[in-house]
This record gives C-alpha cells, sequence and structure tokens, in this order.
C-alpha cells in the first residue's frame, strides 16, 4: 500500500506565487537565553510501597533498603526478596531552576530499577534528591500519577469497535468495549509537585553589571543581526564572544531588571538554515522557507520529474509519467508532484536523501 506524506511547511510570509519568502520578527527571548538562568537535574534512590501485588519479587536491593529504612525508624525486620510484591525500589529524577526557594515544589519523575510489574496505586516514601555535587537539595514523596485511564464500554467512542494495542494495532471487530494495552506495564510515573525544595542554589543573579546572551541555534547572520540590534536600541557596544554568545553591560542609567526586560523583548529577523525533516514513521515532511532545488531528473522505478531551469524551453519527452517542475522551486512542490505519480513513501525518502547527496537540493535533510 502507498502511503502519501503530510506536508507541514513552516512559511514565514508568502508574498504571491513561487515568489521569495521573508522572515518574521521574533522576540530575542524566543531564540536565545541569558546565560545563568537554567535548569538543574536532581535524582536520588527510593523505595514505592502499598503496591497489590505488583512490586518487586527478584531484588535484593528492596529488601536491603525496606530494612535500612526501617532501621532508622526503630525497627527491626527480616525481609527476603519473596516477601516484598507489594513494594519497590524505584529511581527518582527531578529538574530544579536555578532561582527555587526553600520550600517550593517541584514535579519528579518515579522509574522502577527492578521487576515490578506496575508502580500504579503506589506511594513513594520519603527520598532525598542530590545534585551532581552530591548535595541534597530537596526530598519527595507521595502518591504515583500516570494520568487518566481508559474505560470498559465507554460511551464516548463508536459501538461496535474494540481498539487493539500492541499485536493486532488497529483491529477492529464487533464489541462495545475499549481493550487496554496488553501487557501495559507502568513502571515510570510522576508525582506532581511531589518534590519540596530544601536548599536554594546560591549566587546573586543581579550582582553583576555584565550578561551574556546565548543563541538557542548558532547562525552567525542571526548573531550579527542581534548585535547590531542591541547596540543601536541601547546606544552601548556589545561584544560577540563565541558563535553563539554576545556579552552586553547594563547602560548607566538603567537597572539590570529594566534592561534584560527590554533585552529580551527585541524584535529580530532569524536567518535559519534550510532544513527538511523526514518522519518515516509518521509519514510526515517538515520543511523550512529556504530550501531550493537546482535543475535535475530524478527516474526511479518508472517515475521520472525533471526540475527545469526557468530560462529553458519545455523539453520534449515521450515518456508517460514525466512532470516538470523549474528549478529553484519548494520541496513541498517536488514531493507533491511525486505524490501525483504515485510515488511510496520510501520512493520519496529515496528521491530526497539522493537530491542531496547529488548537490541539487540546498538544505539539511533529517530522517527520523
Amino acid at each position: 500500500m502507498k502511503v502519501r506524506f503530510i506536508f507541514v511547511a513552516i512559511l514565514f510570509s508568502l508574498t504571491s506565487g513561487f515568489s521569495a519568502l521573508s522572515a518574521v520578527e521574533v522576540r530575542l527571548k524566543d531564540i536565545a537565553r541569558i546565560d545563568g538562568i537554567r535548569e538543574n537535574q536532581l535524582t536520588g534512590f527510593g523505595i514505592v510501597v502499598g503496591l497489590p501485588g505488583t512490586g518487586d519479587s527478584k531484588n535484593a536491593i528492596t529488601s536491603e533498603s525496606m530494612k535500612n529504612y526501617l532501621k532508622n525508624l526503630g525497627l527491626s525486620t527480616n525481609l527476603n526478596a519473596s516477601q516484598t510484591r507489594n513494594i519497590a525500589s524505584v529511581l527518582i529524577t527531578a529538574d530544579i531552576s536555578s532561582f527555587a526557594k526553600a520550600g517550593d515544589r517541584i514535579d519528579v519523575t518515579v522509574s522502577s530499577i527492578g521487576d515490578a510489574k506496575s508502580l500504579e496505586g503506589g506511594v513513594l516514601l520519603q527520598s532525598p534528591l542530590k545534585s551532581a555535587k552530591n548535595e541534597v537539595m530537596a526530598v519527595a514523596s507521595g502518591v504515583i500519577s500516570f494520568g487518566g485511564r481508559e474505560e470498559r464500554g465507554s460511551s464516548s467512542q463508536s459501538p461496535g469497535r474494540e481498539y487493539r494495542f500492541g499485536s493486532g494495532v488497529g483491529e477492529k471487530k464487533d464489541s462495545g468495549q475499549i481493550i487496554s494495552p496488553k501487557n501495559q506495564q507502568k513502571n515510570v510515573g510522576i508525582i506532581h509537585k511531589g518534590g519540596i525544595v530544601e536548599k536554594e542554589i546560591t549566587g546573586n543573579f543581579f550582582s553583576s553589571s555584565k550578561f551574556r546572551v546565548i543563541l538557542g541555534d548558532q547562525d552567525f547572520s542571526t548573531l550579527n543581526a542581534i548585535s547590531k540590534l542591541i547596540d543601536t536600541s541601547f546606544s552601548i557596544k556589545s561584544v560577540v564572544i563565541s558563535p553563539i554568545e554576545i556579552e552586553v553591560n547594563v547602560p548607566e542609567k538603567s537597572t539590570a531588571v529594566a534592561f534584560l526586560a527590554e533585552l529580551e523583548n527585541l524584535k529580530v529577523e532569524p536567518d535559519n538554515r534550510a532544513k527538511v525533516v523526514i518522519n518515516e514513521r509518521t509519514g510526515t515532511i517538515v520543511m523550512g522557507a529556504n530550501v531550493t532545488i537546482d535543475e535535475v531528473a530524478i527516474s526511479r522505478q518508472g517515475l521520472s520529474l525533471i526540475v527545469a531551469g526557468r530560462n529553458k524551453d519545455s523539453m520534449n519527452s515521450t515518456e508517460q509519467k514525466v512532470l516538470m517542475i523549474e528549478e529553484a522551486t519548494r520541496v513541498s512542490d517536488v514531493v507533491d508532484a511525486l505524490n501525483k505519480v504515485g510515488a511510496s513513501t520510501k520512493d520519496i525518502i529515496a528521491i530526497l536523501e539522493s537530491l542531496k547527496k547529488a548537490g541539487a537540493l540546498h538544505a539539511e535533510v533529517y530522517v527520523q
């Protein structure tokens, strides 16, 4: 069966017909960040209790950890691996802002590291979360959440349809129920606001009168445009110190907060590289506005496509499936032409990759 692609074109501003596309202005905060404003990762080990017989069965770490936990509470017990089916060992991860204060709550992710079948219905015991420097920055505990559940016999679905996942994906049978994913295991969950910050990350962000603007994607044209815009907007001299960094000084008659507020709202026209992203699994092509193709002829398994020069006369051909498109056209036109002649998903991917290798496609091609 031939699968046709869905086209998602990132078009900034279309003037008319096949005329050139111009970028729109975006805020500086949407394409860059201020150095020092970042997230920090925390991790820790914990024990989940209250599981309905779906916990670890052969994990010695679980029984030993539970023994140590109870020992710290002044209790003594002789647990073995076969007695831990209602508890499970987990790793806990979380992100914390550089400006988080003691008492702030954060979301934490809990992941099983043993042979537990499911963590659903479990409660995480209080567990420390450490930074890369091995400092305890937060503690976490709470009921693990897995999102919404599928209900049997739901009236929101069309009657007479049964949706299966795993083996037999998309299979439909005469039944009024929705079948849950086969052998689905909920071994990764989230505790919303389950972490409490215990220690703040030290540092006074506003103590400096000098800041750095860091681009999200490296591009010299965009970097130069931002540097000139900052100079003219604030009557200061910015300094480009790397391919993605610009250093700026706070103006004498301004505060750091007011300056950064104006800085991040400056409007700039980014000059991004031409890219084509192909997702073979979903059949989606995402392309930028600056993608062009030179004069080229393509032939694959009886499919013929000619991208001709604009100033050349029409080419005579006796082939039945020949489509002609002018050079410097968009990839969407070429792919649309291939769809019209019945090209399959593999045909389109192979042709775009070959165009890139031949030097006729002026864009970076990513296949996912």
